[in-house]
């Protein structure tokens, strides 16, 4: 399944992912401009774009690979190695450019029209209520944390529908339409460029309006132009959990090996041996790979099960989509702790600027403030359906 193109691409599963890997030095040269950019350099954007990899699970008819979500989680793995800020922008855009192919044809058209490669921002969780308009809806508001927006060209921003307020809709905007607020100064994760967009009575016409949920439970419109499983069925909260795990487990591989290097490196007058000598660190270096090397199986593995669940034409069960996300937000946390345990570990050397093992450390702990991987919520659910009660929400 791994290797499976749906008919798409002649590329195979393996080379997308190498593809991914050939950019990990160039990656790990421009991390410290591209935090201090605070936004995805224009270089980085065009390799990424070269390589095909913002369009591996993008719909063939809007210029992408149409390939499966383990390769893309693979890729983004790789990338992390390389810069945790391009892996984030990488594993989210790659998803919502793929959600574009959920659209009906006429909202597909419109952004194909424009020739560029797409690079769509999201922020599903309405901040506002829409307005009614003949033809659509108007939007006056502003979303936060638009990962990637200085570079994007479209938009995916959700309000609550004016006649149901709680029913979801993700509107899709043109970039030119929303005006940024430069506001993302934080620990980690500096160089996605999450900064606030705001509009002003923005039209969305009907086409480009569209309830998610609805949309899985009673069929996607785009499908009907898409070919390729991800635009005909898809547990797109499901799918996102995954999305947002994977870059934890390429920036604990990136952490790995930033502190295998100072184990190597690291004695002074002060220290008995050289830290590579002490047992404490060589158990930690080994629980550490052993963890990570768990946290990828893990991540594949389940990605795998989901998407043969849904080449099967099974049903992803409640219980399957609560396991699912408990399992990611695992992952996450057990990433988070062994990179903490490896920046500890490492001495004053690593709390320097330029520190490829202090990078990591921000961004994973910035990664895992994410809302959607909250754990109280996933574990409250896990534990609920062990009990043979009903999951709550949100993500369900």
């Amino acid at each position: 399944m791994e290797g499976s193109t749906a008919g798409t691409t002649s590329l195979t599963h393996g080379e997308v992912v190498a593809r991914a890997t050939a950019l990990v030095p160039f990656l790990r040269e421009k991390a410290a401009e591209t935090e201090q950019n605070r936004s995805m350099l224009p270089e980085v954007h065009d390799r990424l774009n070269e390589a095909g990899l913002l369009g591996i699970m993008l719909a063939p008819r809007l210029g992408g690979l149409g390939m499966s979500l383990p390769t893309h989680l693979e890729a983004v793995m790789e990338i992390a190695r390389g810069c945790g800020s391009t892996a984030w922008l990488h594993s989210l855009i790659g998803n919502q450019n793929y959600l574009v192919g959920w659209y009906p044809p006429a909202a597909q058209e419109e952004v194909r029209a424009s020739g560029e490669p797409l690079f769509t921002c999201l922020v599903m969780g309405a901040t506002i209520t829409a307005d009614d308009a003949e033809g659509g809806v108007r939007l006056t508001g502003s979303w936060p944390y638009v990962s990637g927006v200085d570079r994007a060209n479209w938009l995916m921003l959700s309000a609550h529908d004016p006649d149901d307020p709680k029913r979801n809709l993700t509107c899709l905007i043109p970039r030119a339409s929303v005006s940024v607020k430069d506001d993302w100064d934080c620990l980690g994760m500096k160089g996605t460029g999450s900064k606030t967009v705001s509009l002003n009575g923005e039209f969305v016409p009907d086409h480009r309006v569209l309830c998610f949920r609805e949309a899985e439970q009673n069929g996607i419109p785009g499908s009907a132009i898409n070919d390729g499983l991800l635009y005909k069925t898809s547990p797109n909260s499901t799918v996102f959990a995954f999305v947002v795990a994977a870059p934890a487990v390429g920036l604990a591989e990136c952490a790995i090996e930033a502190y295998r290097d100072r184990l190597k490196s690291r004695t002074n007058a002060r220290m008995p041996s050289a830290q590579s000598e002490w047992a404490s660190s060589q158990q930690r270096l080994g629980r550490a790979r052993a963890q990570c090397d768990i946290a990828k199986a893990t991540v594949l593995d389940s990605a795998n099960e989901l998407i043969g669940k849904l080449e099967r034409g099974e049903r992803v069960s409640a219980e399957e989509r609560v396991r699912y996300r408990m399992a990611m937000v695992e992952i996450v946390r057990i990433c988070s702790e062994l990179v903490y345990g490896l920046f500890c570990d490492a001495g004053t050397g690593v709390m320097m600027e330029g520190s490829e093992l202090q990078r990591a450390f921000r961004d994973v702990h910035v990664l895992r403030s994410h809302f959607v991987i909250l754990p109280e919520f996933a574990a409250e659910n896990a534990g609920r359906m062990q009990l043979g009660l009903d999951p709550v929400g949100p993500f369900v």
